[in-house]
């Protein structure tokens, strides 16, 4: 714009023809150029956001999937969001769908508040920029990050509430036990008898469930306990044995389901977070 000025400024200056006309040439192109800018981002269909939780250490990745139904190519295309690293512009057939992706490098455990972002465009020739607002980046929750090599204890006495896998013929029943799963319980014994009682069968197997506490682990700082205790989750879970959770002022039941991994691991995540944000 600054050229155009400049030729403006000398064609008045000079009077001179020809830089008249190169000025208005240079107009043109302007013009045409910031149309083509503009259109280029405009009927875009747009899903939101989507994101998956991460551990400390790792990038996490929001995915927007953008839709082009005009049958007319789009050209340099990228998203950006304050402090979030961009993919390189990406070109858009007639009729196709992309996934532009932003990333962010996670340090620390807890929740990544949402973020504003836009997807933007400087196609044809660079010096305007078109932008097309979307949702905002949603919040991600970052887990914190496995680490620790102490072993995972194997204290099970006054804790085992049941085996990992009962099957096999009904055998009687006992007193409940803080553990036992819902699904093993008599209703009809807690009718009758107003009191919970855990149903038994032979053939059990497995191991004993495990409780996972915070006070077995000899890790002195905070982060390092809640370190430890995501690597011990992680190498419980992964031996497909149930286990359960025990931090200041919170208990979690044993059970061995992936949502019980990603209750737990959000449990540590968010872990004093109220004092930490106050």
């Amino acid at each position: 714009m600054g050229l155009i000025l400049c030729g403006l400024l000398m064609a008045v200056n000079f009077s001179n023809n020809l830089i008249f006309a190169m000025t208005a040439l240079l107009l043109s192109i302007a013009l045409v150029g910031w149309y083509h800018t503009r259109v280029n981002l405009s009927c875009l269909s747009l899903t939101d956001w989507r994101v998956a939780p991460v551990f400390a250490g790792q990038k996490a990745i929001w995915r927007l999937t953008v839709e082009n139904g005009k049958q007319r190519g789009r050209y340099g295309i990228r998203a950006c969001s304050s402090g979030a690293e961009t993919d390189p512009e990406q070109y858009l057939a007639a009729g196709g769908q992309t996934e532009i992706t932003l990333r962010r490098q996670v340090v620390a455990r807890g929740l990544i508040k949402p973020c504003p972002a836009d997807l933007r465009s400087c196609f044809p020739l660079g010096i305007f920029e078109a932008r097309l607002g979307t949702k905002d980046l949603p919040e991600c929750l970052a887990y914190p990050k496995p680490a620790g090599d102490q072993p995972v204890p194997e204290q099970t006495a006054g804790r085992q509430a049941h085996l990992l896998n009962e099957s096999g013929a009904y055998t009687g029943m006992r007193r409940y036990a803080p553990g036992d799963t819902l699904s093993r319980i008599s209703w009809k014994a807690y009718a009758r008898f107003d009191e919970l009682y855990t149903k038994e069968f032979d053939g059990a197997q497995g191991r004993p469930a495990l409780w996972l506490r915070w006070s077995d682990v000899r890790a002195s700082g905070v982060e390092q306990k809640l370190s430890q205790l995501c690597r011990w989750m992680l190498d419980v879970h992964g031996q497909n044995r149930e286990y359960g959770l025990e931090l200041p002022g919170m208990k979690i039941e044993p059970a061995g389901e992936e949502s019980h991994l990603r209750h737990c691991l959000q449990a540590l995540a968010l872990y004093g977070e109220t004092e930490r944000t106050s």
